[in-house]
């Protein structure tokens, strides 16, 4: 600063002109806006990126050693980065969270750790991402949304953005490494993952009017492709569970309609497609059964 500039550099804080520097009263600085904020502690700073049309009514308390690029064309007391040691860029941005990150536009990362992208995203709990335009995380470390969804977009909508994300992702303390997992994930195409046991108080009733569906074919014989597939016993990995079911691989095999790949390219088998495979399967059989029993009655 110049010689004459009015500017006393104190050791809690900085005073010009006997002025000192709040979040609510501001003075420009080149380059940018130094903001100081007196708290119990002593003395709290921040950066904050000048602009010719600022407004400091469109933004809230800056976080102590944050850095506020952002730009907001809103009256707000939350826009900006507010948390400690957090950055927020882009337009009417919010990081709120200890070190959190918020760019693009409109996007929100008030948990720690926190990042959000894009647009209309946010992202709240710890170490959590929300990659895709108008994404929604809880939770932490979550995995669907740590990147841009495959297919999707950070600025648009699309329907194979994900939508929502709980997740549920830990740190492995024996080798510092972060598991990123999920609990449940909502795509905007209408998809939604659950990562353990689903329990339901109730029916469950899965849309079947004909007025949905066209080019309607019978099955027919399907008893010889379901001898091809064995029912197993299994240990999942992941959790060491006793499970009974099929290997997804050998429905593949027969019917591909049935299995489909996932976001990590593991293979998912629709159960409840089987229903109609076994019902065929049974009239065979039991057609079978009638006319050994007429041979029988004849003799």
């Amino acid at each position: 600063m110049g010689e004459n500039s009015g500017a006393t550099v104190y050791a809690a804080g900085l005073n010009i002109k006997n002025t000192e520097f709040t979040a609510k009263n501001l003075k420009q600085l080149k380059g940018g806006l130094l903001v100081s904020k007196r708290t119990a502690n002593g003395f709290e700073f921040g950066f904050r990126l000048s602009a010719s049309a600022y407004k400091d009514t469109n933004y809230g308390d800056i976080g102590d050693k944050a850095v506020d690029l952002s730009y907001s064309d809103t009256e707000s007391d939350t826009n900006g980065a507010s948390g400690k040691y957090s950055l927020a860029t882009g337009l009417n941005t919010t990081a709120s969270g200890i070190y959190s990150l918020a760019t693009g536009l409109n996007t929100t990362a008030s948990g720690s750790y926190s990042t959000a992208t894009g647009i209309y995203s946010t992202a709240m709990g710890k170490n959590t991402t929300a990659s895709d335009h108008g994404s929604f995380v809880i939770g932490q470390y979550n995995d669907a949304l740590s990147e841009v969804t495959t297919g999707g977009f950070s600025g648009q909508y699309d329907t194979d953005n994900t939508a929502f994300v709980i997740g549920n992702g830990f740190v492995d303390e024996n080798n510092n490494t972060v598991i990123r997992s999920d609990a449940f994930k909502v795509g905007y195409n209408g998809d939604a993952t659950i990562g353990n046991d689903l329990r339901v108080i109730g029916d469950v009733f899965i849309s079947s009017d004909v007025r949905l569906k066209t080019n309607i074919v019978s099955l027919g014989s399907t008893l010889s492709k379901l001898l091809l597939i064995d029912g197993k016993s299994f240990t999942m990995k992941k959790n060491g569970k006793q499970k009974i079911g099929v290997i997804a691989q050998d429905i593949q095999k027969v019917f591909p309609e049935l299995v489909r790949k996932d976001d990590n390219e593991m293979l998912a088998v629709n159960y409840q497609g089987l229903i109609p495979i076994l019902i065929n399967a049974l009239k065979e059989q039991n057609a079978k059964i009638s006319r050994l029993e007429h041979l029988i009655k004849i003799k």
